[in-house]
């Protein structure tokens, strides 16, 4: 299977590489697309979103994927983090019928574009909670569309990326865990509400 790795706007880092190389050890073949013409990557998380607005935000973003994945034959699953997640979201929503699966990851953008309605499975995690808007609120307007199925998970925005001040290692371990599950997962198109099941079960 090939995969699609979106970056958030921290770009193509040694982190992001590590989540691609993994999914490489499980037999698939995955590359990573970022939102700079040069394959730029930050360490310092207010220098980045800077420089991401500066290249035209999620918009641009999602051009870039979208030019990336037109008149592709091998289609393949789409993984989004933080901006990479809202613009796959646009992506998947304009023409995504032939992608058959995307999976974001703390999308909170995709707020702004809370009416689109996608063309293929979306499996969507959110962190607990966001300072800027309401999770469960996002939630309850995403749920209920044919294919979108929305969790909370209990770590914060940034939580899978080493760079981010909210990794956790912990909830990292998990998500790959799933992750690697899921892409495994025969008849991911039927993917229901239960598909979050081993992921939210944390333990005590």
């Amino acid at each position: 299977m090939r995969i699609l790795v979106a970056a958030d706007i921290f770009g193509t880092t040694e982190p992001l590489r590590t989540i691609a190389a993994q999914c490489n050890e499980w037999g698939h073949q995955a590359e990573i697309i970022d939102p700079y013409a040069d394959a730029a990557w930050f360490d310092d998380e207010g220098r980045a979103y800077g420089f991401f607005l500066g290249q035209g935000g999620v918009a641009a973003y999602a051009d870039k994927v979208r030019g990336h994945l037109e008149g592709r034959a091998d289609m393949p699953v789409c993984i989004g983090f933080s901006a990479g997640a809202a613009a796959l979201w646009q992506v998947v929503a304009a023409a995504g019928e032939a992608v058959p699966l995307a999976v974001g990851f703390y999308g909170g953008q995709i707020r702004h574009a809370v009416t689109a309605a996608p063309r293929c499975p979306c499996l969507l995690i959110f962190p607990e909670d966001e300072p800027h808007f309401s999770v469960p609120g996002l939630i309850s307007r995403l749920q209920g569309r044919p294919g979108v199925h929305c969790a909370a998970v209990p770590w914060r925005h940034g939580y899978m990326n080493r760079l981010s001040v909210n990794f956790d290692r912990g909830g990292y371990d998990r998500t790959m865990t799933w992750l690697e599950w899921l892409l495994n997962r025969p008849g991911r198109a039927g993917l229901g509400e239960d598909v979050f099941r081993d992921l939210l079960n944390t333990g005590s």
